[in-house]
């Protein structure tokens, strides 16, 4: 099939073998190049074979079967009698898994889990029957014999060895790289078998594959080693389709370069297969240049004619005459003259092996990760510039600095050599994000030693990155560790909820939700905020906290922005990314016109998932790094938000009360203030774990519960219905990792969200409560009876007095002036209880009754045209009175 879409180049030049439909690949090699298995790209339809292919009592076994045929791609007409379907028992009585099983011997067997799923349960994917001792033994494919002269592959793994044997070698399977199947070789001892060392080509196969081949060698066997190169294994090689003689011949160099014991000795070798003057060899741990004279060919030409002529002379031995100049080479006087041609000098006292290349996201920085490996030692990882590659006296610099004590005393050349060589096979690129969590470019959540992608956790790799599918990723984010538990026990749900009320309800929810806060957005295009507030002792600290260690972050509630400077909070909003960013403290009273002061108005742009920060690109150019916003916002304070309808509406708002407070809720308050990270952080891959249903259920309940909040008729402001329609969907998704909870509980903690968009929307048509009795104070005081000499603007009454507006400096009469200082002044006199006068300065602007103008000075109508500093309002009742 052909004509689809290519992921790397987006032409349409994708295709894939109906026959063997393992890879799809890209029609243009040269320009592109893409290749990935269908395993990597739709591992989904491997997770549960057990569904797709149910065994039958006419097909006991049918998921065997499929497995081995659709999995493994071996023909079943040559190996569907060597296995059979069996089944091994869940942790916990949980079932069954069904498993291929290979019998071996005494009534011993080997098993390989078929469903990924059940990988994960069991925490294993083969298993031996308990108690098996295979030292010394080995699986062979039953129809198989070993004569006289053969050659036989050791390997260590059944499926590697049915891989082999598909491909017509004759195999074995040892197990494991720590045994040597030492019976079967007894048993044809002297039969000129040559016994070639398959072992996986990692740290551990070939340092056993090493010690196998001295000690076959001391028994007088004939051995080599065959390394397939890291990375890969003899049944992947063999379902990619490259398990050719050419690839086996590449197999045996490499173990012939591996198992030389000098450098000259693997000189030799490579320039048997190279037949070239010139290269840098590493030996031990350590870096050589390594030149062969241009005489060698004469020398080897003269012994060919030598030995010629004495085979011809010497009538009673019969040799075969050598005739190539590779012939010639091949002899013991071919290597003798290649050692007196050989100059071998050493350049470095270490192996610089390159990994990889790391590309920063933003910044598209571009670092170059090496394995330093020293003779004795532990190896070092580093990370290079390019400016440090680029002439010997920088790299030897680069590496004094960062791997103790290694060197390189190369030339120019062999750098080059060196260079040419980590680069011209292509270089493998890993992107590095500057925060953790998720990437939506790569759909992957990552953490410094654990990724979650498509619900499925990822191991860190020995070289420190993620492969999710086509993607390497990592993060180079540092600043503080996120925890992680395999295991998830939701049993203390009922008594967070008991101890923290609906309060710790929605905010657990709106945590879960933030889980997802980009896939979220990605749909509905916003992302509601969530405000928390109580009274001292109330519990709200410690629902935050407990929330945070659910999520792997310990000792933590939150960072305040007030305290922060502006690099500092732009770097808060950015280091996480599905994760909520928690506002502290942050309701006192700042001066906003100082520069750097936080402003509550700046996070609206986060609500859609954009830039709350703009900074100036580090370039000459006009360029500006906008960062999106990645997560989500959580208000944490003693008094509520005040600010613009635009910023209100965004907000769910959540009070914390002692109401519920019991000698029983106090104790069980102590279990979540001790609660320890590494015991409740399994919450955190729980939620990923189950990422599809958790995004598909908010996404599914969200729109039934916006009409429904919307066609009640209490609530007006469509932004307030979304924004806690979307808080009462990530409820509702809460039985999901919780359940447990029954659907009375749910609705309960919905109907208390839907009281609180009420609440909300009362807000919004209403003062805030400061401001409410700021001007129930002003209409109190404003008009007194006065002598009438004092009057400025005089009304007579039948008294003798008259009235007198003591508060409003304004001559206007459709505005209103107040001198703040003289408020306070004359509610001290009156002996009335007026709000906090800073507290008045950040909530006045955002006044509804009587709307804000400005502040500046006005000519007093109350001090006799004096100049005084004014609080500037439109005065709306003068327009009633005009009515």
């Amino acid at each position: 099939m052909s004509s689809g879409t290519c992921p790397d180049c987006g032409k349409k030049s994708a295709w894939i073998s109906v026959e063997k439909p393992i890879v799809v690949r890209c029609n243009h090699k040269n320009n592109c190049g893409y290749e990935e298995s269908v395993r990597d790209i739709y591992p989904d339809i491997f997770e549960n074979f057990s569904e797709r292919f149910p065994a039958t009592p006419e097909e006991p076994n049918a998921t065997a079967c499929a497995y081995i045929e659709h999995v493994r791609q071996f023909p079943l007409l040559k190996v569907g009698d060597w296995f059979e379907q069996a089944a091994r028992p869940l942790p916990n009585g949980a079932g069954y898994a069904p498993v291929v099983r290979f019998q071996l011997w005494d009534g011993f067997y080997w098993d390989r889990v078929i469903n990924k799923t059940h990988e994960r349960e069991l925490g294993d994917k083969s298993f031996f029957k308990k108690d098996i001792k295979y030292r010394g033994k080995c699986w062979q494919p039953p129809s198989q014999k070993i004569e006289e002269g053969d050659v036989v592959f050791i390997v260590e793994g059944i499926f590697h060895a049915i891989a082999l044997w598909l491909c017509g070698y004759k195999v074995v399977a040892a197990f494991s790289s720590n045994n040597l199947p030492t019976q079967l070789i007894e048993q044809h001892k002297s039969q000129g078998i040559t016994w070639r060392l398959g072992y996986d080509d990692d740290f551990a196969g070939r340092s056993m594959a090493k010690k196998y081949y001295e000690r076959l060698q001391t028994m007088k066997e004939k051995v080599d080693v065959a390394l397939v190169g890291s990375g890969n294994d003899w049944d992947d090689l063999y379902r990619a389709e490259k398990l050719t003689p050419d690839f086996i011949e590449e197999c045996l160099y490499r173990g012939r370069l591996f198992t030389a014991s000098s450098i000259e000795e693997k000189a030799y070798h490579w320039y048997c297969k190279k037949r070239r003057n010139y290269t840098v060899l590493d030996f031990n741990n350590r870096l050589y240049s390594v030149h062969i004279d241009d005489d060698i060919n004469k020398d080897l030409s003269r012994s060919i004619e030598d030995q010629n002529q004495t085979d011809i002379e010497d009538t009673d031995t019969k040799k075969e005459a050598v005739k190539t100049i590779e012939d010639a080479l091949a002899t013991d006087r071919g290597r003798e003259l290649f050692n007196s041609n050989l100059d071998v000098n050493s350049i470095s006292n270490c192996l610089p092996k390159f990994l990889y290349c790391e590309i920063d996201q933003e910044t598209s920085d571009v670092a170059y990760f090496f394995d330093i490996h020293a003779p004795r030692g532990k190896g070092v990882q580093v990370a290079l510039t390019g400016s440090n590659l680029e002439s010997p006296k920088s790299f030897n610099k680069a590496l004094l600095n960062q791997a103790p004590g290694s060197t390189f005393d190369g030339s120019e050349n062999q750098l080059k050599m060196l260079r040419d060589r980590w680069f011209d096979n292509g270089v493998k690129q890993v992107q590095t994000i500057s925060f953790q969590g998720y990437d939506k470019s790569c759909q992957t959540y990552v953490f410094q030693d654990f990724a979650f992608h498509n619900g499925r956790r990822l191991k860190v790799n020995k070289q420190g990155y993620f492969v999710a599918g086509k993607h390497r990723i990592k993060t180079g984010f540092k600043s503080f560790y996120i925890h992680n538990n395999k295991s998830f026990d939701p049993s203390w749900v009922h008594d967070y909820h008991l101890v923290f009320s609906h309060l710790g309800m929605v905010a657990l929810a709106f945590w879960m939700g933030s889980l997802f806060a980009e896939q979220i957005r990605a749909e509905l295009k916003v992302f509601p905020f969530l405000e928390l507030t109580g009274e001292h002792g109330a519990g709200k600290s410690t629902v935050i906290e407990f929330l945070w260690k659910l999520c792997g972050r310990d000792d933590f509630e939150g960072f305040d922005p007030s305290k922060a400077t502006f690099a500092a909070r732009t770097r808060a909003f950015s280091q996480l990314s599905n994760m909520p960013v928690v506002l502290i403290e942050s309701d006192r009273q700042n001066d906003k016109a100082k520069k750097g002061a936080f402003d509550f108005e700046e996070l609206k742009t986060a609500y859609n998932g954009r830039a709350i920060r703009s900074t100036g690109a580090f370039n000459r150019g006009n360029e500006t790094v906008d960062p999106p916003f990645r997560g989500s916002i959580v208000i944490a304070q003693n008094d509520t938000v005040d600010g613009s309808p635009a910023l209100l509406s965004r907000i769910v708002h959540c009070h914390a009360t002692k109401a519920h407070f019991s000698e029983k809720t106090k104790l069980l308050a102590q279990r979540f203030e001790r609660a320890a990270v590494e015991e409740v952080s399994g919450f955190l891959p729980a939620a990923l774990h189950h990422e599809k249903a958790i995004v598909a259920k908010i996404l599914q309940d969200y729109p039934l519960l916006d009409s429904e909040y919307a066609h009640r008729g209490e609530i007006h402001d469509q932004r307030v219905v979304k924004t806690h329609a979307m808080v009462s969907a990530m409820a509702g998704a809460l039985p999901i990792l919780f359940p447990s909870l029954e659907p009375k509980t749910i609705a309960d903690i919905q109907h208390f969200i839907y009281t609180r968009a009420v609440n909300r929307q009362g807000r919004l048509s209403a003062d805030h409560p400061e401001v409410q009795k700021f001007w129930e104070i002003y209409d109190y005081l404003n008009v007194r009876l006065v002598e009438d000499h004092h009057a400025p603007d005089v009304y007579a009454n039948n008294a003798g007095k008259i009235e007198a507006q003591t508060l409003n400096h304004s001559k206007d009469n459709g505005l209103i002036a107040i001198n703040l200082i003289h408020y306070k002044q004359q509610c001290e006199l009156a002996k009335v209880d007026h709000p906090d006068i800073k507290e008045l300065k950040k909530l006045l602007p955002n006044s509804r009754r009587h709307k804000f103008v400005g502040c500046k000075n006005v000519k007093s109508a109350i001090d006799g045209d004096r100049a005084r500093y004014c609080w500037v309002f439109q005065n709306r009742d003068a327009d009633k009175g005009a009515a």
